[in-house]
């Protein structure tokens, strides 16, 4: 396996970092450590300012570089991708690129209006934000137990029930979501994919709250939203396979070891410029440098499951345990850099985010801290990843 980048990539990695300090101003809050307390999601005006830079991208064609020619993309290789991406989450980006895993989605299974209506105004950053409705109450890492039900009605299909744990939905003006057509047939099938249209008026949200009281997620209910028929992605009855799909393009996660280096690299900043005030350091006692290096080498070891991914990827495998691997190691190394730092700070962990100016790493120290857990629970829970690794990666039994 060779993980160098070329001397071109670097270059681009080089125009990234720099385009990022020049463009995105993190204003009172630390850019460089948004992970898991990132900004203020139910702050209007911050959203507002992330969909400007998302433009911005666009223009340079960053935003849609991962996509084929063909759809008007770079079709960029996967080590150019990572590089960027790598550049631009160390960097501090709110966004990095455009369509997230909805767009090469489409692109494979959506209908021809589909891909000539959404995927320009996606490259374009027009359309920012995409609901993804998939979570319900009770299908969460078994998805495949969707009840939301879709019934047809002459041209359209009439969609009733919840999902849970909807991120962008507030923001967004459509939504992809799977819903139960055949109630009668085996829970992996009878579900199918629908494009909806997030103003419909039966479309409503109630917020769902994070630890430090910010509208984080949404619950969305649906009654009687008539959604026509030729809004349908892929085939009838096999959209929990579409969906697979749609999951399968969230692979390396080159991002998060990117930004817990950062994020480290910050709090030993801080530190530096605490002795150099104050004439003292938590950074003078062995033991916890000894700390910081350890989590740096386990951060290092994520980094490389990630490129692992991208590298087996270039050579035409697909990635499954591997993947697993990198969403498991993420987690956990993640939990550890958070917590680790936040008790070395002691007591200034403690202080509240919102808006101290004694609060270490402006008080995302403590809100990383106290919010990380989920990150072993979204996007699938880790013990779904370590089936998939015991499975398919050690042949044991189900």
């Amino acid at each position: 396996m060779d993980f160098r980048f070329s001397p071109e990539e670097d270059a681009l990695r080089t125009e990234a970092t720099e385009f990022v300090r020049q463009e995105w101003d993190p204003g009172d809050k630390d850019a460089y450590s948004m992970i898991v307390a990132s900004y203020d999601v139910d702050d209007v005006g911050e959203e507002e300012r992330m969909h400007a830079f998302a433009k911005k991208l666009a223009q340079r064609g960053w935003f849609t570089m991962h996509w084929p020619k063909e759809f008007g993309g770079w079709g960029a290789p996967l080590s150019t991708q990572m590089a960027y991406r790598e550049a631009m989450a160390y960097a501090g980006a709110p966004e990095i690129l455009g369509g997230g895993m909805f767009a090469p989605m489409l692109m494979m299974h959506g209908a021809d209006w589909q891909r000539d209506y959404f995927l320009p105004r996606i490259a374009s950053g027009e359309i920012h934000h995409l609901s993804q409705g998939f979570s319900e109450p009770n299908a969460g890492s078994d998805l495949a137990n969707v009840q939301t039900r879709a019934v047809e009605d002459g041209d359209d299909y009439v969609l009733n029930g919840q999902k849970i744990w909807n991120s962008e939905g507030r923001w967004a003006d459509w939504g992809h979501y799977l819903v139960r057509t055949d109630p009668a047939a085996p829970k992996h099938r009878g579900i199918s994919y629908f494009l909806i249209d997030m103003n419909d008026p039966g479309v409503t949200l109630r917020p769902l709250y994070d630890g430090l009281g910010r509208w984080r997620w949404s619950e969305v209910f649906l009654q009687d939203v008539r959604v026509p028929k030729r809004n349908l992605i892929g085939e009838l009855n096999r959209g929990f396979y579409t969906a697979m799909t749609t999951l399968s393009f969230e692979r390396s996660q080159v991002e998060i070891p990117a930004r817990l280096l950062r994020y480290m690299e910050l709090f030993i900043q801080a530190y530096r410029e605490r002795r150099a005030a104050t004439g003292t350091s938590l950074l003078d006692n062995p033991v916890t440098r000894h700390t910081l290096a350890d989590l740096r080498v386990q951060v290092e070891t994520t980094r490389m499951l990630c490129y692992r991914v991208a590298w087996l990827q270039t050579q035409g495998q697909v990635p499954d345990k591997e993947a697993s691997m990198v969403k498991v190691t993420g987690d956990e190394v993640g939990w550890n850099v958070y917590n680790v730092l936040a008790r070395l700070a002691g007591d200034e962990a403690l202080i509240s985010p919102r808006g101290s100016r004694y609060a270490p790493l402006h008080g995302l120290l403590g809100a990383n801290a106290w919010l990380n857990r989920g990150l072993a629970i979204g996007g699938g829970t880790d013990e779904v990843q370590r089936n998939i690794i015991a499975q398919r990666g050690l042949g044991l039994p189900r």
